[in-house]
């Protein structure tokens, strides 16, 4: 029975760890990637285009 729960407190705790890093990650991620779309966006306008037309 006190392998159970060991069982069960060890699992328990290996998914608390994999869900933090899960969350570490995708933060990381979706921040590179709204930094680098920033960026592509910054660098396909060229300076003073306004595009009065539009």
């Amino acid at each position: 029975m006190m392998s159970l729960i060991g069982l069960a407190t060890y699992l328990a705790l290996v998914a608390l760890f994999l869900y933090a890093l899960y969350r570490v990650v995708n933060r990381a991620v979706l921040h590179a990637l709204r930094t680098h779309s920033a960026e592509v966006r910054a660098a396909a306008a060229p300076e003073g285009s306004s595009h009065p037309g539009r």
